[in-house]
């Protein structure tokens, strides 16, 4: 079985995901985002490819669609003795080990690799990707005398044409790789013996579980943990939890009994859970934030999407860019609940549109209630930048957001069913349990973020039919995250009748 870069530095985060990767796969979670990224990053690899100059690339597919190893090793050879200046996918094997260069650049003392990542910042988990490759190209006669990572300019703000001199920053990485490179050839033979193994091999849960990656198989071999435990504590960091774990800290009462140090949040966490107490609710507290609001009163939640590639003028690499909102909406304390809505067409640039549409909706001097309000304010931001005609508008229903994240971040309101986390999807089931009208789960299509943007991204080319349809379960999925503002906000003014 050939070991691949991916494979290689899967073994280095944790031998036992690279063994289940190949004989249990069925049991990773999927995750839609990790999913988009692999796509984003191919993407990337192909606008890559000219970077450096004129290009072959290597890439051949089977009948059945699949990449074709074979083929690709034999272009490879011919485009070295033809002398070809940059060679992309340039694809080795050696001893077991395979590997395809993004680009692999002829120089007059020899060859350089440049490997193309879709992030802004470089990590390790980079490094350890080159020097495998560095290794496998050496060993297969190749001389290399450089290394560089290619990766996202986060600064490059697009106008026109993408310029991809200016979208890719290049590092070189030659000497940072050297201590990694060292390891490949134990790494490697570890690897296979590792692989050898035909018995599920046992491997302690530790930091590598999300470290530089979030393991898909978390929830297999975490299966045995209590729950809950010292890794649900709130804001507690990977770190620290494993290290109460190795000294046999696992479950609340064990942290109680330690004596390791709680902070309040934490403290109160622990005694809900361990005392089994009933909601905790701080009249005077949740009182003096509703004595904040004002009415009309607005309750507001946007989707947006990012991409690492700018798509529109004036946008950067990874911006946050608002396509939908749902807007609820009282002009009393007990006044009749309205609803305003918006979906930005998928063919063009939403944020004008939107921009437009969030002034004729909202009061400049308008109360605002978001959930974690850093994300609207931010987004209203940068629509006030992008939009000087609509600037003073837009930052003054920022400049009156108010937060109900608040009431229960500041410990206003506790119920141990929100495990320690104060996200909405937490907060809402614990406060409204069996409630089928705030069934995440029961909505067609999009039941969380991730599946909101995939879905509106999907929507161009598609058919009109399934285009309606998708739009209105975007439309439902976005209006219940303002409704369950809503009706908490409502339960808040119950708890201080």
């Amino acid at each position: 079985m050939n070991l691949s870069k991916s494979k290689y530095t899967r073994y280095c985060q944790c031998p036992k995901m690279l063994w289940l990767d190949t004989y249990r796969p069925e049991l990773a979670v999927p995750d839609p985002a990790r999913e988009r990224r692999f796509r984003e990053g191919n993407e990337v690899g192909d606008l890559a490819m000219g970077l450096l100059g004129e290009f072959v690339e290597t890439t051949a597919y089977t009948p059945e669609g699949k990449l074709d190893i074979s083929a690709m090793l034999k272009n490879t050879k011919k485009y070295l003795i033809e002398g070809r200046e940059n060679i992309c996918e340039a694809a080795f094997t050696k001893n077991g080990c395979y590997c395809a260069v993004d680009i692999l650049h002829k120089t007059e003392g020899g060859y350089e690799i440049y490997e193309v990542k879709s992030s802004t910042e470089l990590k390790d988990v980079y490094l350890w990707d080159v020097a495998y490759q560095r290794w496998v190209l050496e060993q297969s006669g190749l001389n290399i005398v450089g290394a560089h990572l290619v990766y996202i300019n986060k600064h490059y703000v697009r106008q026109g044409e993408l310029e991809i001199q200016k979208l890719f920053l290049k590092e070189d990485v030659t000497e940072a790789i050297e201590p990694f490179y060292h390891e490949v050839a134990e790494n490697t033979a570890a690897a296979k013996a590792y692989l050898a193994q035909k018995e599920e091999p046992c491997e302690e849960l530790g930091e590598q579980c999300f470290k530089p990656y979030d393991c898909p198989y978390w929830q297999y071999c975490s299966r045995g943990l209590p729950s809950p435990n010292v890794l649900d504590l709130y804001r507690i960091s990977a770190k620290k939890a494993f290290g109460y774990m190795k000294e046999g800290i696992v479950t609340f009462d064990d942290a109680v009994n330690s004596g390791i140090p709680l902070n309040k949040t934490q403290r109160r966490q622990v005694d809900a859970e361990q005392l089994r107490l009933p909601t905790h609710i701080d009249r005077l507290g949740i009182g003096s934030f509703l004595d904040t609001l004002t009415y009309p009163l607005y309750f507001l939640d946007f989707e947006s999407f990012q991409l690492c590639v700018p798509p529109y003028d004036g946008t950067w690499p990874y911006q946050q860019i608002p396509f939908q909102y749902s807007l609820h909406y009282l002009e009393s304390a007990d006044g009749e609940l309205k609803h305003k809505e918006f979906l930005a067409d998928e063919n063009s640039d939403p944020r004008r549109a939107i921009a437009e549409q969030l002034v004729e909706d909202i009061p400049a001097d308008a109360c605002v209630l978001a959930y974690n309000k850093v994300f609207e304010c931010t987004r209203l931001k940068e629509l006030a930048e992008a939009f000087p005609d609509l600037s003073e508008h837009l930052l003054s229903i920022r400049d009156h957001i108010r937060d109900l994240l608040d009431v229960f971040r500041d410990g206003f309101v506790y119920d141990r069913a929100m495990e320690g986390s104060f996200s909405i999807k937490k907060v809402l089931p614990a406060l409204f349990p069996d409630d089928p009208n705030l069934d995440y789960h029961s909505l067609m299509d999009v039941h969380n973020g991730t599946e909101a943007t995939d879905t509106y991204l999907s929507l161009r080319g598609k058919e009109e039919g399934e285009r309606l349809r998708l739009r209105e379960s975007l439309l439902k999925y976005c209006g219940l995250d303002t409704l369950a503002m809503v009706l908490l906000w409502q339960r808040l003014r119950e708890f201080c009748i």
